[in-house]
């Protein structure tokens, strides 16, 4: 019998951790191989992002999932594209995410303060639905 969701006005909805993501808050998840599980995001330009991790639970426990929307979330401005406000981000292989780069998903916007390099906790807008790629920064 499936499982059916229903997303709520914040769009939060509850998975399973995969793996121990108690030090994964405000990473980026990634469907896991079983059914109603997640796991931290490790693939850069990845298409299969779930949404942001809102809570830090352990293996096994309830993982509360930002599916859209704005929230709280890692970046790292790598040497290339930095974090700009309003700029398109992707996944980065870290479960961060990253300023654009040419030919992979755009997953949200950055709408927090220009990052030129480090890493950095921010705001974003979450669209990770999204399959197209536009001209890199």
């Amino acid at each position: 019998m499936a499982t059916y969701r229903s997303m709520s006005n914040d769009h939060d909805v509850p998975f399973l951790a995969d793996e121990d993501l108690t030090a994964k808050q405000y990473t980026l998840l990634r469907p896991a191989s079983t059914v109603g599980y997640a796991a931290c995001a490790n693939s850069a330009c990845s298409y299969g992002i779930l949404g942001v991790l809102q809570n830090s639970p352990s293996a096994g426990q309830e993982a509360t999932v930002r599916l859209m929307g704005t929230t709280k979330v890692y970046g790292e401005a790598n040497g290339t594209c930095g974090l700009a406000y309003g700029g398109f981000v992707f996944a980065a292989s870290t479960g961060r995410v990253e300023g654009y780069a040419s030919g992979c998903p755009v997953i949200g916007r950055w709408l927090s303060a220009a990052v030129t390099s480090g890493d950095v906790v921010g705001e974003m807008f979450l669209f990770p639905f999204s399959a197209c790629t536009v001209a890199a920064c």
